[in-house]
């Protein structure tokens, strides 16, 4: 940080990053919805080998200048000045037609992307979906060895930038998202108007938290992973897209007022906080 003249730190969100900052005596801003004590909080019984990495990280996140936090949000005690900012989403910039158009999507048919990351669909029964009747599915990855059923697409990853889209692209041309519900695909399905077909994530402390604030910004149902990896997915896909409208729609402009606060941040007059313990 000093060797390439940093004068502020962003950080998303690991802890060391606004320990780092401070040994270099330069101010970091924490932005994110949830930060790692309260993640790792939920594990305290586990960690009892490290009983000091909770308060460990909670000390690291203090150091920081501020927390800019992000909606659907956990944790953040640590911070002594916490502002809230919008949706920081990635946002379409090619039409829905046009993207389907563009990869031989179906224009008339219910479309449903599956979307779990790097983990894939591996251990799904793609060949015995209840669904396929009145839903197509859209897959990105490598070209499956098997042959798909009529009404699978699959997209590799390199074709989407190839041909100048992105995946946010894909999440606006389809009708609904079939996923883990995390940060990223969640405030991307807000940010283009589509709907979410989600399975448990597991003990992780996020995950309660999302399922309880979707609802109010987006239109969503639950899988359970039997139904999912049994490929009984049509009650699930058609109870999301006939959900009604939510009650509301929270901005998805983050990124620009985020970056219009970091331009504005008073580097050059700003008193790191006191060391804690």
């Amino acid at each position: 940080m000093r060797e390439h003249g940093v004068s502020l730190v962003i950080v998303d969100a690991p802890p060391l990053a606004c320990a780092a900052a401070r040994a270099a005596g330069i101010p970091s801003v924490v932005v994110s919805n949830f930060t790692w004590d309260w993640i790792y909080e939920e594990y305290r019984a586990e960690l009892a080998a490290a009983p000091d990495l909770v308060p460990l990280i909670a000390d690291s996140y203090a150091l920081a200048a501020a927390a800019w936090r992000l909606p659907v949000y956990g944790g953040f005690e640590s911070f002594k000045t916490i502002v809230d900012v919008p949706f920081v989403a990635r946002h379409a910039t090619h039409g829905r037609n046009e993207t389907r158009a563009a990869f031989g999507l179906p224009v008339d048919r219910r479309l449903a992307l599956i979307s779990f990351g790097g983990y894939g669909v591996s251990g799904l029964d793609l060949q015995r979906l209840d669904c396929l009747d009145r839903w197509s599915i859209l897959i990105t990855g490598p070209p499956p060895a098997a042959e798909m059923p009529a009404g699978i697409h699959v997209i590799d990853d390199t074709w989407i930038y190839e041909r100048g889209f992105r995946y946010e692209d894909l999440v606006h041309a389809v009708d609904i998202v079939m996923t883990k519900p995390g940060y990223g695909i969640v405030s991307e399905c807000l940010a283009n108007d589509t709907a979410i077909v989600y399975t448990p994530r597991g003990r992780f402390a996020e995950y309660p938290v999302m399922v309880a604030e979707m609802p109010h910004f987006l239109r969503c149902a639950e899988i359970s992973h039997d139904d999912l990896f049994a490929g009984h997915w049509r009650s699930a896909l058609d109870r999301a897209i006939e959900a009604a409208a939510p009650p509301t729609r929270p901005a998805t402009n983050g990124a620009d007022v985020i970056a219009d606060m970091i331009g504005q941040f008073p580097v050059a007059s700003f008193q790191l906080p006191a060391s804690v313990g």
